[in-house]
């Protein structure tokens, strides 16, 4: 779900499109992995649920969106985002709510 690296954090995300509002979901399993819902409003349409996911992401790190990045899965609900020059104190917090 989260792995802290030298660079920065890969965070394993299922995004779920068109929600009522933008919020971290369950932790759920697929493929051996496990993943962290990402309910966004926006539709999965021309990239707006990925700019939602990133959007939300930078609020909840405290970084700039440029800091993050989709790493794998663009076109997929199952995403890899990095995040690079992370707020440590907000890290402690997600990974308190939402332990591996």
């Amino acid at each position: 779900m989260i792995r802290v690296e030298k660079e920065g954090i890969k965070l394993q995300v299922q995004v779920q499109p068109r929600h009522s509002k933008n919020e971290w979901g369950r932790l759920i399993y697929n493929d051996n992995r496990q993943w962290i819902q990402l309910k966004v409003t926006s539709p999965p349409v021309d990239g707006a649920a990925n700019k939602a996911c990133i959007k939300f992401i930078s609020k909840q790190f405290k970084t700039a969106k440029s800091n993050i990045s989709i790493i794998q899965g663009e076109k997929s609900r199952y995403k890899v985002f990095f995040v690079r020059e992370y707020d440590e104190d907000k890290l402690r917090e997600f990974k308190q709510a939402y332990p591996a």
